[in-house]
């Protein structure tokens, strides 16, 4: 029976090897994880952002180029105004003078009228 006690105790040492080596094996792999995970930290950390000033700038740039720009339209549609003010003076003193212009049209023709008359008078001897 001391030869069966020492066949357990071997098996049992055995295992109880095993399973410290499984242990050693666990523990390993989580430094060798801790250690990637410290490389990797120690790479992210060693990173700078990108300088954001000339972006910056070039914001600044288009904010004074919009505000220039709305002062621009801004004036250009005044004087639009101005020219539309115009535009619809002037037609409507364009028709006015279409008035005048049929007016002063048969006005000439009276005259026409009235000289050929003139005429017809002065060259008949017998209307003195």
């Amino acid at each position: 029976m001391g030869k069966e006690k020492n066949k357990f105790n071997i098996k049992d040492q055995l295992a109880g090897i095993a399973a410290l080596i499984a242990a050693i094996v666990a523990i390993g792999g989580g430094f060798v994880k801790y250690g990637e995970i410290t490389t990797k930290l120690n790479a992210l950390s060693e990173q700078t952002a990108p300088d954001l000033t000339p972006l910056a700038a070039e914001i600044g740039n288009a904010k004074n180029n919009i505000a220039v720009n709305n002062t621009t339209i801004t004036d250009l549609e005044n004087e639009i105004e101005v020219i539309i003010t115009k535009l619809e003076n002037l037609v409507s003193s364009e028709a006015e003078n279409g008035k005048g212009v049929a007016i002063n049209e048969k006005e000439i023709q009276l005259l026409k009228v009235q000289i050929e008359e003139i005429k017809i008078s002065t060259s008949n001897p017998l209307a003195n």
